[in-house]
């Protein structure tokens, strides 16, 4: 529902406004999932957004694409 889709969002908007917020974030709500994309200074602040995500009203996900500045990706090769 769309119109649910545009609460989410407006209801995330509301809680970032709130808090710090972090120009370097995009979000966009759809059947009730919130994705999180964009970048964010830290591994605390990305996890905080998460939480602040899946604690909006009608939220059924959270997606956290978001990616902390500065660490580079990493792997290991077994």
């Amino acid at each position: 529902d769309a119109s649910l889709d545009t609460a989410i969002e407006k209801s995330f908007e509301a809680a970032l406004i709130a808090g710090p917020m972090d120009k370097d974030i995009t979000y966009a709500a759809k059947n009730g999932v919130l994705t999180l994309k964009g970048e964010v200074n830290s591994q605390k602040k990305r996890s905080e957004l998460e939480e602040l995500a899946s604690s909006v009203p009608n939220v059924k996900q959270a997606v956290n694409e978001l990616q902390v500045r500065e660490q580079k990706a990493t792997s290991t090769v077994y």
